[in-house]
């Protein structure tokens, strides 16, 4: 996570020094602030980062999923998922390199539990499918697409600000349809609860058991 958070630090505070020709050290403060700010679902914003160009735009986007460490209160998909997937990636490029080679899946050096590499990919494509669904929707409630994509993804990651004039740091969302508020109420409620705990609530199996 501070690898994380340390190179889109870098990144960014060099972008906005050479492209935006922001001092230095104003730089290094903003990006420190708003990145950490974003990973960690704090909701805080000490600039309107959203006009500070698409690249950095778009950065804050993908940062929006990251989330806090494994076992914290933040939302996101958290570190520890993004490392299984890492391992799951690196394991199946080495196998169709090498068909019979033998790749054990470690995490903090101990070997990861079979169940554990299938449950972390049925929840990121829960994830992501939440968050698309719940941005098509608001798109239909007649939000742009900018405002309905980063809404539905700040919504289910519960970081707080989005991207654009409306939702981003420099807004807010009162001034969307109700409708859409409560369609991203859904969408926070989803993610902060982690998708399959409200599924299977829902389920009437559960209610039988």
């Amino acid at each position: 996570m501070l690898a994380i958070l340390g190179v889109s630090t870098l990144v960014l505070t060099a972008w906005l020094a050479v492209r935006a020709d922001m001092p230095l050290l104003d730089a290094l403060r903003h990006t420190a602030f708003n990145v950490t700010s974003v990973v960690t679902t704090t909701g805080f914003a000490s600039d309107d980062y959203a006009a500070w160009g698409g690249f950095a735009v778009s950065m804050f986007f993908l940062l929006t999923f990251v989330g806090g460490c494994t076992g914290s209160t933040s939302g996101g998909l958290k570190m520890f998922r993004f490392i299984v997937l890492f391992r799951i990636f690196r394991a199946q490029m080495i196998n169709l390199l090498s068909p019979n080679a033998v790749v054990p899946m470690l995490y903090d050096g101990k070997p990861i539990p079979e169940d554990v590499p299938q449950s972390v990919i049925a929840f990121s494509f829960l994830y992501f499918l939440a968050a698309a669904i719940i941005a098509l929707v608001l798109t239909e409630l007649g939000l742009d697409p900018v405002t309905a994509i980063s809404s539905a993804a700040t919504a289910i990651a519960n970081v707080g600000p989005g991207l654009g004039n409306i939702v981003g740091p420099a807004g807010n969302f009162s001034s969307l349809p109700d409708a859409a508020k409560w369609v991203l109420c859904v969408g926070m409620l989803l993610g902060r609860l982690e998708l399959f705990t409200v599924l299977v609530l829902l389920t009437p199996r559960f209610w039988r058991s």
